[in-house]
């Protein structure tokens, strides 16, 4: 039998965590009538972000894996954790047309010991705003303006879609890999704490600006004038203009 969305929002009570010695528990995928671009917007208390737009999906999808992470001796305690964990998700209506609202949050005692994972994958995204911590974000395929922070955690953007709009990009204790085609434009201001920062264009008209250095970035890509900030406290940055932005491996690598 096919399995239809829900119409306009979806609200998951959770259940018990699943059977055995695991301290995790994967719920869904749920389905959320959403066809057409869609702003995406996640606040998570812990835990990781993916959410990737693809053309060929029917509607869009949304996963959560609560984890518990209390270590060796406490198994038991991390499985009875992941009732504390609630999530929510639905399709409202924002400014510029539907937006995904989704938020995870926790009743624990402990909250330090537990995450949220969030998977989303949908048609078309126009637009992302993620909070979460002790987590990674990764974003593939989408447009739109981005408002991300986070922390302890790599940042992953990538999209074969012209980026044309402000992208804002604040991690602490992780990475950020910015990759997007040649059609992009923006201004680009780069700095990471501590780290250093790559700035590599094969396509467009990439122009780096005084006050570049090795942890510095100041740079116009296509004469754009959208602002593309991105900093971090405790990585490296690695900006890229490349054909096929998506085709990377799992690690973030800067000379």
């Amino acid at each position: 039998m096919e399995k239809r969305p829900f119409a306009v929002a979806l609200l998951m009570a959770l259940a018990a965590g699943l059977p055995g010695c695991s301290t995790s528990s994967v719920d869904g995928p749920f389905s959320l009538a959403a066809r057409g671009p869609v702003e995406v917007n996640v606040v998570s208390f812990n835990g990781d972000v993916t959410v990737v737009a693809d053309p060929m999906l029917p509607w869009a999808t949304i996963r959560f894996k609560r984890q518990g992470t209390h270590g060796h001796g406490r198994n038991e305690e991390a499985k009875s954790s992941l009732d504390n964990i609630k999530y929510t998700a639905k399709i409202v209506e924002g400014e510029h047309g539907p937006v995904m609202e989704v938020r995870t949050w926790t009743t624990d005692e402990e909250p330090w010991f537990q995450r949220a994972h969030v998977d989303i994958r949908l048609p078309a995204v126009n637009g992302l705003t993620v909070r979460t911590s002790n987590g990674m974000i990764e974003a593939v395929n989408i447009q739109g303006k981005v408002d991300i922070e986070c922390s302890d955690g790599d940042v992953r953007v990538m999209s074969n879609l012209p980026m044309l709009e402000p992208v804002t990009i604040h991690n602490t204790a992780g990475d950020i890999d910015y990759r997007v085609r040649g059609e992009s434009t923006g201004e680009f201001k780069c700095h990471a704490e501590d780290g250093s920062v790559d700035g590599r264009a094969r396509y467009g008209r990439f122009i780096v600006h005084s006050g570049t250095v090795h942890n510095t970035l100041l740079a116009s890509f296509n004469d754009g004038t959208n602002p593309i900030t991105l900093t971090t406290l405790g990585g490296d940055i690695r900006v890229a203009v490349v054909h096929n932005p998506t085709d990377v491996g799992t690690s973030i690598v800067t000379p």
